[in-house]
């Protein structure tokens, strides 16, 4: 194959001379202008689809004439060619496109009209083309108008390796790609950067770190051919690669400390983040890095890691403002889930097809809402709390604490077999322990809601008072001569102070009899659960819109709960007796509801409490909340549970009834002879068997022993899917009341290939990402990691890679490495020494007069990337370079220096967040990857250098140039502290100009020129004349930050030497990748 004129099969590429004749325009039609024909002498001979044809008409047609039918005009698609082929609706025989006959195409006619009317693209849309532009157009038609398949939606394809001229200069496949295309373009590769220029370069790109200067002397004295090679095989074997490498990862999933929306409370997800750190750390396969982010909870016998690993997709911002619908907010949180799925992976703007058609790419909303389903089948709410995870989560625990677990659950199981047994031991039913003696035993409290005395208290048989809100009225009860409550408006509740609070290891038990009015979703009895922001810990008797008994033991909703329903529904306007007890297991099975003094066959809804349920405040410290009837604690959600009805007879144990018990409640006869003789066995032996004593007291110690190790671990927010899948719907316009058409889990149909044998869920999505058959995924991943290490995409457009995006630069060089990633194990090290092994990654940055007038942005890559550092690198740069980087791997977030008042002006909506409150020590001091990001008010010394708050998916990060940055740089507290630290250093490496030569190599990297030591020495002169005049203001530059200084260096010297250590800290070749 000709390296030099070579047509691309996925793209149509053709790299030639201009053409040289001039365009041939045939057939009939208007008068071409001589400044189309003039512009057609310099564009291509041939025509490229895809190259030349469909930029055009992507950014200029397709919004009118495109994928989306609801804005498509005159029924007119130009983006395929069966549409721009076609007849058009308003002109017999005329077609848009008429292949071979431009004069025959109306396309020709319109982009070439005078009249305003008929012009295209119309001027209302301050759209226009270009000279050039409309002769690529009618060029195009001329040789036949061929349409070509979109080039990523092609599979990559390994082409033979081009033969540069000068082969001696290639070091491997990439140089054959690169320097072959400078031929073409007549240009020659730059020579080799300078050795400490090449070790900065890689150490910033491999670690986010500058180097040691031992390892840059090292390095430039070893004469050895491997010697590069052995420093990138070292710097990739590094902690600091796997936290660079993670950095880049916690912008494409949006990881951040706190929730985003509303108050923007705390979340804790750090674990995830030091789980993505050990996986580019052991160097896990891309392909497994993507399959356990999206589906490693659906794994087979998922691990942990795996099951962690899914906290990926919990990382999108979540709200917990009152009011909000939480369908509406729950749907946000699955869509998040997909548009990030399709930007990090795919590098497709499927946002764009969320309320209709794309218009630019061929996505439908049906796409959109398919690719969606494969997340929305998550156990999630909308609403969260202000602070704190929302579930499902995970616990996060270490191996010990887990085989600790696991020997007390093994010790709990083991004793209620025993008392399971002990239960049935025979034994003859007395009258010694009927109920109706039993019944007086552990009763906490009794309440006849007959009257109340006054409008404030309602007394109880065991000296309790109740407060009583509203004017409940009294009515006849459900038994002869006795009384009721009626609760006929919004704010008729009673609250008992300090009266039932259980926790979940404890027996407990509730009779009351209910006579409900009305059927409403939700009809709150009785209990003491809190409101979102505890995630409504608590434990509450409820009716549901079917008007069914639902009973919860709540830790934090949805996840950590027990909740059962009764199988039948009561009636409205008559009386029923409901009771439940609960043994104190944990478990559902533990959790018995009955009516009327029997059974019901209840429905567990959840079956997963494993932590307390004693009701808390926003700070989470345990209160004493009273027991409420009527109407529920919630608030802000809008479910107050407002109860309309009658209540009765209220009696609260503090153990588990016996069922013969529950039937004594209902009937007096019932509780003097037994209907149930098991019944009675069980309860006779509950009463009788000794045994069961101390089972019990055995029971309860090892319960509460693991109540309380749950109660210390910590948990993460992960995935995990709900036992009932839920429907999918396409939503009209995006709007999450406005369901169309059902819709399954799918892949964009454009890109198929979803194997029948892969199931319609997570694990399918993920294997699907993953097949070698997926045209996108090594391309996408191939081009980010390609713009890390050369500042640069071969697609320039990260996040896109459809239509609207740029085209590749060296198309055959992103589809080579794509493949051959692939055929490598998704090898990321591998993939990355590579490219830094290339000559084209060391050539030195400094541009000559003709590449900055032929290449300005280095397209071609004839020279080495040069540009700004990312702001953690710029921070943790001045860390190093003074010595006081702390290099701890892992951990929770940190809060270093930052301006006071900013999370202040935030509200103080997050008990949490409401006050920065600063670290000290060491914390002070790690790699700006682990500074706390607070969405609302990131850190604002880094956000100046462009370090994105998270809020959403990004690829790639802008890079601007403010006044703001060198205020940063010379006045920051963390900054000014370094250079101090630094100044110290120095001011011991000898005399004076050993010294300044000790600061340049610290924070440069190289040693100084002649003429740069005069003038550091000249500034520390002058500086040092300044503070030896003003002592006071030496103390306190030096007083500035927590790291102590030197006392035994005199402050003017310090102070002096501080300010030449910033200077160096400004220079612009310590923030810049040359």
């Amino acid at each position: 194959m000709d390296s030099t004129n070579f047509v691309s099969r996925s793209i149509g590429w053709v790299w030639m001379a201009p053409a040289l004749t001039g365009i041939l325009f045939v057939g009939c039609g208007p008068t071409i202008p001589d400044t189309v024909r003039n512009a057609a002498e310099n564009i291509p001979e041939e025509i490229s689809y895809n190259l030349h044809v469909k930029p055009i008409l992507s950014d200029r047609c397709f919004s009118c004439h495109g994928p989306d039918p609801n804005t498509r005009e005159a029924g007119l698609r130009l983006d395929t060619e069966e549409g721009a082929y076609q007849t058009l609706q308003d002109r017999w025989m005329t077609k848009a496109v008429s292949p071979g006959k431009p004069g025959s195409s109306e396309l020709f006619h319109r982009i070439l009209a005078e009249d305003r009317e008929l012009r295209m693209p119309p001027p209302e849309s301050n759209l226009s083309l270009s000279d050039q532009e409309k002769a690529l157009l009618i060029r195009w038609i001329e040789q036949g108008a061929e349409y070509q398949d979109h080039w990523a939606y092609l599979p990559p394809e390994k082409v033979p390796l081009p033969v540069p001229k000068n082969t001696s200069s290639v070091k491997n496949e990439v140089d054959a790609f690169v320097f072959s295309r400078l031929d073409r373009e007549g240009l020659e590769p730059s020579p080799e950067a300078p050795a400490h220029t090449l070790i900065r370069r890689l150490a910033f790109d491999l670690t986010g770190l500058p180097p040691d200067w031992e390892m840059v002397e090292r390095f430039v004295n070893d004469p050895s051919p491997n010697a590069y090679e052995n420093l990138v095989d070292e710097l990739l074997a590094s902690d600091a690669y796997a936290e660079r490498m993670a950095l880049d990862w916690l912008d494409v999933a949006r990881y951040a400390d706190s929730h985003g929306l509303h108050a923007d409370g705390i979340r804790m997800m750090w674990p995830w983040r030091d789980w993505v750190i050990g996986a580019f750390r052991s160097n896990m396969p891309y392909d497994q890095f993507i399959q356990w982010q999206i589906a490693g909870d659906m794994m087979p016998e998922s691990k942990k890691d795996q099951v962690l690993a899914t906290a990926f997709n919990r990382n999108h911002q979540m709200t917990a403002e009152g009011g909000i619908i939480d369908e509406e907010y729950r749907l946000e949180y699955v869509f998040d889930r997909s548009e990030t799925t399709a930007k990090a992976f795919l590098g497709l703007t499927m946002e764009c097809a969320k309320c209709h058609d794309h218009k630019f790419d061929p996505l439908s909303q049906k796409d959109y809402f398919s690719l969606a389903a494969f997340y929305n089948n998550v156990d999630e709410v909308g609403m969260t709390g202000d602070d704190k995870n929302a579930g499902p989560m995970m616990l996060f625990t270490d191996e010990k604490t887990d085989q600790e677990i696991d020997r007390i659950k093994k010790k709990i199981s083991e004793l209620e077999s025993r008392q399971q047994a002990a239960l049935t031991d025979p034994v003859a039913v007395t009258s010694k322990n009927l109920p109706s003696t039993t019944l007086q035993k552990g009763l906490v409290a009794h309440f006849s809601l007959a009257s109340h005395e006054n409008e404030m208290t309602l007394s109880a048989d065991k000296a309790l008072e109740a407060r009583v809100s509203g004017s409940p009225e009294p009515v006849t009860g459900p038994l002869p001569g006795q009384g009721a409550l009626r609760f006929k408006e919004d704010y008729d509740i009673i609250e008992i102070p300090a009266t039932g609070l259980f926790e979940m290891d404890q027996p407990f038990s509730y009779s009351i009899w209910i006579n409900p009015e009305t059927v409403e979703p939700y009809r709150f009895i009785l209990g003491n659960i809190g409101n979102k922001n505890t995630y409504w810990r608590g434990y509450e008797l409820y009716l549901d819109s079917l008007n069914r008994i639902n009973v919860q033991l709540i830790h934090a909703l949805p996840h950590n709960a027990l909740h059962v329903s009764s199988g039948e529904r009561l009636p409205t306007e008559a009386w029923t007796q409901v009771a439940f007890t609960y043994d104190g297991s944990g478990k559902a099975s533990g959790l018995r509801i009955f009516i009327n003094g029997r059974e019901s066959e209840g429905q567990v809804q959840k079956d997963n409490l494993y932590k307390s349920i004693l009701p808390v405040n926003t700070s989470y410290s345990v209160v004493e909340k009273a027991l409420r009837l009527a109407r529920s604690y919630r608030v802000f959600s809008g479910d107050d549970g407002i109860y309309t009805g009658s209540l009765a007879d209220l009696k609260i144990y503090k153990r588990a009834l016996t069922d013969w018990e529950v039937a004594g409640l209902f009937s007096e006869e019932a509780g003097k002879a037994p209907e149930d003789q098991a019944a009675a066995l069980t309860h006779t032996n509950y009463w009788e068997n000794p045994d069961l004593a101390v089972l019990a007291d055995s029971l309860a110690f090892w319960r509460q022993k693991k109540l309380k190790l749950m109660g210390g671990i910590e948990e993460v927010m992960v995935m995990q899917e709900r036992p009932v899948p839920r429907k999918t719907f396409l939503l009209e316009r995006g709007a999450y009341d406005a369901p169309g058409e059902a819709v399954e889990a799918a892949v964009p149909e454009v890109l198929s290939g979803f194997s029948p044998e892969w199931p319609a869920n997570r694990l399918g999505l993920a294997k699907w990402l993953t097949s070698p058959k997926n045209p996108l995924v090594a391309r996408v991943t191939v081009n980010r990691y390609w713009y890390r290490i050369f500042g640069r995409g071969i697609v320039p457009t990260v996040d896109d890679f459809g239509s609207q995006g740029q085209l590749p630069s060296h198309p055959e060089l992103l589809d080579w490495l794509a493949v051959d990633f692939m055929e490598n194990g998704w090898d990321v090290k591998q993939l990355l020494k590579k490219m830094v092994m290339s000559a084209t990654y060391r050539q030195s940055s400094e541009p000559t007069e003709l590449l900055l007038e032929r290449d300005p942005e280095n397209v071609l890559l004839a020279r080495g990337a040069r540009h700004r550092l990312q702001g953690e690198f710029i921070r943790d740069n001045y860390l190093k370079a003074s010595g006081l980087l702390v290099k701890q791997v892992g951990g929770p977030s940190v809060k270093p220096y930052q301006p006071p008042g900013i999370w202040e002006e935030k509200g103080e909506f997050s008990y949490f967040l409401y006050n920065y409150r600063q670290d000290s020590g060491a914390n002070l001091y790690r790699r700006s990857m682990y500074t706390f990001i607070r969405r609302t008010a990131p850190p604002p010394a880094m956000t100046t250098f462009d370090v994105p708050n998270r809020e959403e998916c990004m690829v790639s990060r802008q890079e601007t140039n403010t006044p703001l940055q060198p205020l940063v740089l010379m006045n920051d507290p963390q900054v000014t502290e370094a250079a101090r630290v630094m100044a110290e250093k120095m001011l011991q490496a000898g005399d004076l100009e050993q010294q300044l030569v000790a600061g340049v190599r610290n924070s440069l990297g190289r040693d100084p020129k002649s003429e740069e030591v005069e003038v550091l020495k000249s500034m520390y002169t002058s500086e040092l004349k300044r503070f030896e005049t003003d002592p006071a203001a030496a103390r306190e530059l030096l007083a500035v930050g927590e790291y102590p200084a030197n006392a035994r260096i005199p402050a003017e010297k310090t102070a002096a030497m501080t300010m030449v250590a910033s200077l160096l800290f400004n220079h612009y070749e310590f923030y810049t990748k040359k």
